[in-house]
């Protein structure tokens, strides 16, 4: 990081090599699109760049740090464009080849309830699911992008999950 930040080239490209395809993963969950996607990552890592001497690494990875300037960015795409986020379509959709129609289409209902459901949490709790069980990023990342501490994001994601239990038994019993 100390290289990067004098401009040395070498650690430049080690940097970006090392951590091009986790934000483009990141972004492309969020955009589903693959040349925005790769659009948006280029912007993330020019933007981070340039603010170089701006990172403090007060505990969190230089992935965090990118993480956020990806989403930001993706977010200020939102809004120009009047779009609203595709993050539930990250859900994986699990196939078994042997399941007939009748299992695709139950399948399908329950990937729409779950993502009902998610719609219908507050936004942190959206986006600690999002980020630890989709993304499956450890508590010290989520908590460097959600601005808190690594036992409180623990905390707000066993809180969301029982918020998300709660929504989806209700939506059973409906």
């Amino acid at each position: 990081m100390a290289a990067a930040r004098r401009g040395d080239r070498r650690a430049l490209e080690e940097l970006c090599r090392r951590e091009w395809r986790p934000v483009y993963g990141l972004v492309y969950r969020a955009v589903q699109d693959r040349a925005e996607a790769e659009d948006l990552t280029q912007e993330t890592f020019l933007k981070a760049l340039q603010h170089l001497d701006g990172f403090r690494a007060s505990g969190a990875p230089f992935r965090a740090y990118l993480s956020e300037v990806a989403m930001n960015l993706v977010r200020d795409r939102w809004r120009r464009r009047g779009r609203r986020p595709l993050w539930l379509e990250s859900l994986p959709e699990v196939r078994d080849r042997a399941a007939g129609p009748e299992a695709t289409a139950a399948g399908r209902a329950d990937r729409d309830r779950i993502r009902r459901a998610l719609a219908g949490l507050s936004r942190d709790h959206r986006m600690v699911i999002v980020l630890r069980i989709l993304d499956r990023k450890p508590a010290a990342e989520c908590a460097a992008l959600m601005k808190r501490t690594p036992a409180a994001i623990r905390q707000l994601q066993h809180r969301a999950l029982s918020e998300l239990r709660n929504a989806l038994s209700e939506r059973v019993e409906a």
